[in-house]
């Protein structure tokens, strides 16, 4: 029988805050503050949310405080000093439960206010937090064939207050590490039967394409063009796609397509073999996005996989940039690991790419990105920007502010944007007869911008618009935060603005290559009135976006799918062409 665990109610309070940690030998020293003047009883303890539990439509806003919880295990801590509502501990992990190491599990600083038995939640301070992935230990013995280990992460239910905790766990050595699918470390029966039952799936859809490549005809002439998370060709798949046939070389290469959303799905049978088939066929395949078949797949050698990533460059850690957080990929079998060619769009960007894919130098071409090859096309430009002002004649004569922000949220499930961080009031204001105010959400978020219907003469949502990119020619600014976006639109040497209202949580919860405020291509704002401010004054830090410019795009040509074409397809020793 399962064990039941009691529900709790609980919250974060800034006034209980986490403001120093350190290391010695096995002792944690911890400091707390509090505004409390009451004494205060602290204890670590495991907590679960049940995150599952949440109702995820279009009237979520991302305040997930209230989630349900239980109470899994609880340890009480006492401090060794306690000063003016400070809280000092020095914990000997050794003797944590019982005269005894903690359990596995995750571990989160806990205490109660006078009899009200909500469980607040410490958080930490924004500068201590930029520290945690230098907390993490290991500590190993049984000639290191054993380690207990602490690792620290962090959550946040409000976008203002980081929440840490550490999980520790005794860790044996795993000799059969690059194996994703590890049968004896299921414990139960089930789980074994459904590792087995797994890598039995696997075996049979190898068997099926291995099958397939042998009977089919490789010439260098036979290219896939995929996707595993849209079912529509899009991107730089497409342009390379009209490109390939623009030139003619349709009429020599055989072009076929892969286009479904496995991510996250549950395909047929017959739809898995039709793909192994496909795929069996080809001498080059291109993806332009995460494609996690790849990750169990094997392809023969002969075939090269190629991915052109569909974003040029953001802060978000995606990849083995996550390695060592949540979610993190396997070290070995994913399916970044299998490229044989990944395509970035400047040089300077190969450092990134490499991280991102756990790929060597050599396999990152830094040929441009096919996307962007019309952007500056005088003729492209004009009929797009007459498209637009016939479908939305109230923007004409005005300047358009195009607000494009990324989604919260852990994934497409869960994704939100916070809109009480915006001031519509004041944003039309701002406006005046000069102005358009336009959204464009990410394709994630649900929830419509709440715009009331006396706002609608000066903003507008943009969001259902197909390709943000025809936006960008008829944009006098853009106004994003953690978003690719900036990328291509720093072509158009036009004003990029940064509201990163929850900058801090944002990267130290969700994770980035690097820091906001010091390589942003343009002003960061942390709050709303720094932003009204900044359009006010007209203070953009125009020379940021022209620096980064120079330094993405100095040789833009608008030829990249030509590049891609000729150095992976008919550059290829294997195509006689």
């Amino acid at each position: 029988m399962a064990t039941k665990y009691p529900s709790f109610k609980h919250k974060t309070d800034s006034s209980v805050q986490i403001t120093d940690l350190s290391w010695e030998r096995l002792f944690l020293n911890v400091t707390i503050d509090t505004s409390c003047t009451e004494p205060l009883s602290f204890s670590l303890a495991v907590l679960s949310f049940s995150y599952d539990k949440i109702k995820y439509d279009d009237t979520f806003s991302g305040i997930t405080e209230g989630v349900p919880a239980m109470l899994r295990s609880e340890v009480p801590i006492s401090p060794d000093a306690v000063e003016n509502g400070r809280y000092r501990f020095h914990l000997n992990m050794s003797l944590i439960d019982n005269a005894s190491f903690p359990e596995n599990g995750r571990w989160y600083f806990i205490t109660r206010k006078g009899d009200d038995p909500t469980i607040i939640i410490a958080s930490i301070s924004y500068d201590l937090s930029y520290k945690l992935p230098d907390m993490d230990r290991v500590f190993p013995y049984g000639k290191s064939r054993y380690a207990f280990t602490v690792h620290f992460t962090t959550i946040s239910f409000d976008s203002a207050n980081i929440i840490p905790s550490f999980t520790s766990k005794f860790m044996i050595e795993n000799k059969d590490w690059k194996d994703t699918l590890v049968i004896r470390e299921r414990k139960t029966f089930v789980g074994r039967f459904r590792c087995a039952l797994k890598k039995f799936k696997i075996w049979l859809l190898q068997l099926v394409y291995n099958l397939c490549f042998r009977f089919n005809r490789h010439d260098g002439k036979h290219v896939l063009l995929m996707s595993e998370t849209k079912p529509y060709l899009w991107g730089n798949l497409k342009y390379i796609d009209a490109r390939i046939k623009s030139r003619g070389l349709d009429k020599d290469l055989t072009i076929d397509y892969s286009f479904r959303i496995a991510v996250g799905r549950n395909n047929s049978a017959l739809n898995w073999f039709r793909v192994m088939k496909k795929m069996a066929m080809q001498d080059f395949i291109f993806v332009d996005d995460f494609a996690p078949l790849f990750s169990f797949l094997k392809l023969n050698s002969h075939t090269k996989l190629i991915q052109v990533w569909h974003a040029g460059e953001g802060f978000k850690a995606v990849g083995y940039a996550r390695f060592g957080s949540n979610n993190s990929p396997h070290p070995l079998e994913n399916c970044h690991r299998k490229y044989d060619y990944v395509i970035t769009g400047s040089k300077r960007l190969a450092e990134v790419y490499s991280e991102v894919f756990g790929q060597p130098y050599d396999h990152i071409l830094p040929v441009g990105m096919a996307r962007l090859d019309d952007f500056l096309d005088e003729k492209a430009i004009k009929t797009k920007t007459a498209d637009f002002y016939n479908n939305h004649p109230e923007c004409k004569g005005k300047k358009l502010i195009l607000f494009a922000p990324t989604f919260r949220g852990a994934n497409q499930r869960n994704a939100y944007y916070n809109y009480e961080k915006l001031d519509l009031n004041a944003i039309y204001d701002f406006c005046g007869d000069e102005y358009i105010w336009a959204f464009k959400m990410h394709p994630f978020v649900k929830k419509k911008p709440p715009i009331p219907d006396e706002y609608s003469d000066r903003i507008i949502d943009l969001s259902k618009a197909t390709d943000i990119n025809d936006l960008y020619y008829v944009a006098d600014m853009l106004i994003t935060d953690y978003s690719s976006a900036y990328y291509e639109y720093s072509i158009l040497k036009k004003p990029i603005l940064f509201y990163t209202y929850d900058r801090v949580v944002y990267e130290i919860v969700r994770g980035v290559h690097k820091s906001i405020l010091e390589t942003a291509p343009g002003k960061v704002c942390d709050t709303f009135d720094e932003l009204i401010t900044a359009l006010r004054n007209g203070d953009y830090d125009i020379e940021k976006t022209l620096a980064f410019r120079e330094a993405n795009f100095g040789e833009y040509d608008g030829n990249a799918a030509d590049r891609i074409i000729d150095t992976i397809i008919l550059g290829h020793p294997n195509n006689s062409n």
